[in-house]
């Protein structure tokens, strides 16, 4: 941030509130031009360094971080058609007190804001600022491409493949996790987390090998997989036992047993059979959901990457531009992308996007 910002920031009364997830808002008027303010606010947050995740024609939003590059406040800016403009900050990581920040964001940024406007509309640079705006946004300066880059070609997805990829993955984090259970020492919640981020990482990789996309049997294969990591490494752990204590008698199923009688142990802590089954609940669910969540994001990216960039661009101008579906799969088919699949792969990148930006928002 510039030394004549960090000015204009100390010189800002803050007003703290309290309250379950803080927020602060305040307006002001502006003389400048219905077409000239929204190109001023993004001029503002970039000054500013606040990563801008979202705009139209009569707000935007962006985020402020932190020297850690974590968001702390999401700040939305919304125009009126009277010149009025209302500034609100909501604190992203902190819950009850804001310290004033909420506040901050609002006075600092009416203070850039006013600031730069006075400055370029005696320079003229507000001109030259709307001027690309607009150029920006009704694509003036995009050329239409005479053609497209071909589609990559895919692979016919493969169920058999993936189901052996899950069982295979299964069985290696369940050995690994059941030896390491037994071996040394178990922290819950931190292995179910690692748990997740792998079967995540590594079921992506597979279903990215495979082209396998059906998102509804992918989330029942993740279940299983889940399942499978926990009654491997279950069966693991009491394979170890057995061996070294020579208790070659008994059973799985005995094994299983005595240990839901025996309870779950924390420190001195006995929680009982409840205990130790909602234990095992979570086991199986934590890594779960983590890796469905990773899964549905690497397979967003997967679909976004499966596009070249020209392709994807003249998509977005054909949105941008208000052509229906029907209107943009003729314009595809036009420049060589003929196959339903092939356009089907454009509209769910896109979507991806639209995912992913919304994402951002939040």
């Amino acid at each position: 941030m510039h030394a004549e910002i960090e000015n204009l920031q100390y010189s800002i009364k803050r007003k703290h509130v309290f309250k379950y997830k803080p927020m602060f808002s305040e307006s002001f008027k502006t003389d400048l031009t219905d077409n000239q303010i929204i190109p001023l606010i993004l001029e503002v947050f970039d000054k500013l360094e606040w990563i801008v995740v979202f705009t139209d024609k009569k707000s935007i939003e962006a985020k402020r971080k932190n020297s850690f590059n974590k968001p702390t406040e999401k700040i939305t800016v919304t125009k009126s058609n009277s010149g009025q403009i209302k500034v609100h900050s909501k604190t992203i990581d902190t819950h009850f007190w804001d310290v004033g920040r909420n506040s901050l964001r609002t006075g600092l940024f009416i203070a850039v804001f006013k600031k730069l406007a006075t400055e370029y509309k005696a320079s003229g640079k507000i001109i030259e600022l709307t001027t690309e705006y607009e150029n920006h946004t009704n694509w003036a300066d995009y050329e239409i491409p005479p053609i497209l880059p071909k589609p990559k070609p895919s692979k016919k997805p493969n169920l058999t493949l993936t189901l052996l990829g899950g069982i295979l993955i299964s069985i290696i984090i369940g050995l690994t996790v059941g030896f390491l259970t037994q071996t040394f020492v178990y922290f819950i919640g931190v292995y179910e987390l690692i748990i997740g981020l792998v079967i995540g990482y590594l079921f992506s990789n597979i279903l990215k090998e495979t082209n396998y996309v059906d998102y509804s049997r992918i989330q029942i294969m993740i279940g299983g997989i889940a399942i499978g990591v926990f009654l491997i490494s279950l069966y693991t752990q009491y394979y170890i036992i057995i061996t070294e204590e020579r208790l070659l008698g008994i059973t799985f199923f005995e094994f299983i047993k005595l240990r839901v009688e025996s309870g779950l142990m924390i420190k001195t802590l006995n929680t009982g059979p409840l205990g130790l089954i909602l234990s095992w609940i979570l086991q199986i669910t934590l890594p779960f959901f983590i890796a469905q969540s990773k899964v549905a994001i690497n397979l967003m990216s997967y679909s976004i990457e499966k596009i070249p960039e020209k392709v994807m661009e003249y998509a977005v101008y054909l949105l941008e531009n208000n052509k229906s579906e029907s209107e943009i799969r003729a314009e595809l088919s036009a420049k060589g992308w003929n196959k339903k699949e092939d356009q089907d792969n454009v509209f769910e990148a896109i979507g991806s996007i639209n995912s992913f930006q919304l994402s951002n928002r939040e």
